[in-house]
Formats: C-alpha cells, structure tokens, sequence
C-alpha cells in the first residue's frame, strides 16, 4: 500500500510539472478505438496521431500502441521554429507550451519535440464565423483561376493554399462526419468532411488522423500539414463544396488577419512577435 501511494504521488508530480506519460496498451480481443479512448480519457483522432501504422478499423490483437497521459500532442521543431510560432500552430500560448515542457527559458532547437495538451488547444481559435482556420500559416494561393504551380497552365484553383511547416497540425474547421479518409488523386493523403449540405476537404497531409464514419467536432486534430500528391512543398489544400459547387473559402473563414485570436480572459506572457 505504501508503495503504491509513493507512485501515485511521483505520477501526480510528473504532471504537475508539465511532464507527461507515454502509456504502452497491447490490444486486447474485443477492444475497439472507442472503447480504447474511452478507459484512457483520450479521443480517437489523438490515438491515431500517436500511431500512425495503426488501422482503425483492423485492430490486431496483441499489438502495441503508444497512448499519451494526460491526452495532448507532439510537434518536432523544424529549423526556423521558436516557441511563439509553434504556440499559433497550436492555437494556444507560448506560456502554455513552456509549462508543459518544464522550460526555464524560450531556447529550443531543431528535431527537439515539444509536447501540447489538448487541454491548452483551441484558445486563439476565432469562432465568429463557425468555421474556423484549419490550420495557421501564410495564405500561398488563392481560390480561383491561376497559373498551375507544376504544369504551368491556367487552371482553376478549386480551394485556397494554406503554407506551414511539415507536421503542423491541421484542425477540423466545423463539425461533421469523415466522408473520405486516405488517398486521391492530385490531393495525396486527404480528408472529406460533410457538415449539412456542405463538404469540406483537407489536402496534401502528411498524415491523417481520422477515418471514414468518424464523427468530428470543430477544433478537432484530422491530420498534420504535408506535401502528399501534386504538390511543391508543404501546405494544405482547403476547399469547400456547398450543394456540390466549390465556393471561394475566404467567404466563410475569419479574416485572414485574425486567424489566431486569443479568448478574452486569457493572456500571452513574454511571446513578442507580431
């Protein structure tokens, strides 16, 4: 008894020093990823972002899977990262990522993995429209007609592009259930969600988190930033279908100068920046 309170009381420290556990679960007959992310209090698309080999619907018994304790997120930093851009891939705060990764000072480096609580996400969402933006980066090419990128010949740019790092994570712009899950031509690995009457598709990933059935709420992690398919470096693919024509998505998206916006109430400490 004795000692199984000192383990509670180490793990209870782990957490309140933003440290977090890496659990290792073997599948079990009978599991399935709902009943999974139930026992463990995790969702699904955050199981899936964990493990990435893993088949939703064919689960096999006996193999091992990585679930993180408490439910967050890992990003890799890329060269040219600091603690403030990776807090708006995050829709959270500098502060947040520092608390969670026991940092004494703002210094990171390249291939250094931070992690993010699920529980911190979604601060800076802007909600004013109900779509939000899937991800946050720079605008690269608009919806439209343009000169193709690879071919070199007018075509007509069905979504708008959306430029970020490999492995920034992209996030469910509304609520509605996963039509499409894996890959398609031109799109590489892609997400089709249908919300009402309109269909919303997430292209170039270079994962994806979700599977065809799921339903999502928004905010949710679908997949991360890739350059899957015909692509010339990594960004998302952002298009919106409503009653089956595609339509310009800035017309339903936040202001592209108020991408990230912070709650009222919540506060960014020391990021500097912008």
């Amino acid at each position: 008894m004795k000692k199984h309170f000192v383990l509670i009381l180490l793990l209870v420290a782990v957490l309140i020093c933003g440290g977090y556990l890496k659990v290792s679960y073997v599948i079990q007959p009978g599991d399935t990823l709902y009943e999974i992310s139930k026992k463990f209090k995790i969702s699904i698309s955050t199981i899936l972002d964990w493990n990435t080999l893993l088949d939703p619907l064919k689960l096999r018994v006996g193999q091992q899977i990585t679930l993180p304790q408490p439910e967050g997120f890992l990003y890799t930093v890329k060269q040219g990262d600091n603690l403030y851009t990776i807090a708006r891939m995050f829709f959270t705060t500098v502060n947040d990522i520092r608390i969670a990764n026991d940092l004494s000072s703002d210094f990171i480096k390249p291939g250094q993995e931070l992690f993010v609580p699920r529980s911190c996400i979604g601060k800076a969402f802007n909600t004013e429209k109900g779509y939000i933006w899937p991800v946050y980066g720079i605008l690269s090419s608009p919806y439209g007609w343009r000169v193709h990128p690879i071919t070199k010949q007018m075509s007509f740019h069905t979504g708008i592009d959306i430029a970020a790092p490999e492995g920034t994570p992209v996030f469910s712009s509304t609520n509605g259930v996963v039509s499409f899950a894996g890959e398609r031509s031109g799109y590489g690995l892609m997400v089709e969600i249908k919300t009402g009457k309109d269909v919303v598709r997430y292209g170039h990933l270079s994962k994806i988190c979700v599977y065809k059935g799921q339903s999502i709420e928004r905010g949710s992690i679908i997949g991360r930033v890739g350059s899957t398919g015909v692509s010339t470096g990594p960004h998302l693919h952002f298009e919106v279908l409503a009653n089956n024509n595609t339509i310009n998505p800035l017309a339903i998206l936040p202001s592209t100068s108020k991408v990230y916006v912070l709650k009222e109430g919540v506060e960014e400490i020391g990021a500097g920046g912008e």
